[in-house]
């Protein structure tokens, strides 16, 4: 499956659209994504800090997709999921890299890490549990 057609296929989940995140890079075990800001993501207005759960359901979708392909794109089911939150997220694009670290034939596990811009440095990292479907 190429990026865009994963793209495409992810807006038809309407949470998916409402984050409004494009993947760029797809393959077996790996898939990057970038999500532009908005002001709706953010969940601290003096500051404009990105809201939490935002960052952590964007690193979800695209471990997600990472663990599922096929024409069908049936997403796998999220059973556990740990988020660490190493900085701010400010106002700005976030990235999210997704590497699956195991797969079986009835759970992955995925590790993720979220990221802005030019800056190395990770705003998050999760490591999260899917049930194969």
């Amino acid at each position: 499956m190429t990026p865009d057609l994963a793209t495409h296929q992810l807006r038809k989940v309407p949470f998916f659209q409402f984050l409004d995140f494009t993947i760029t890079e797809l393959d077996e075990t790996h898939a990057t994504a970038t999500m532009p800001f908005a002001e709706r993501l953010i969940g601290n207005p003096i500051m404009e800090y990105y809201h939490g759960g935002i960052i952590a359901s964007f690193m979800e979708a695209v471990a997600a997709i990472s663990v599922s392909h096929g024409p069908d794109l049936q997403l796998s089911k999220p059973i556990n999921l740990t988020v660490d939150y190493l900085r701010p997220a400010v106002k700005g694009s976030l990235m999210t890299e997704a590497t699956v670290k195991r797969k079986g034939r009835r759970i992955a596990s995925v590790r993720a890490v979220c990221w802005q811009g030019d800056d190395p440095r990770p705003v998050a990292e999760g490591l999260y549990h899917f049930l194969m479907v």
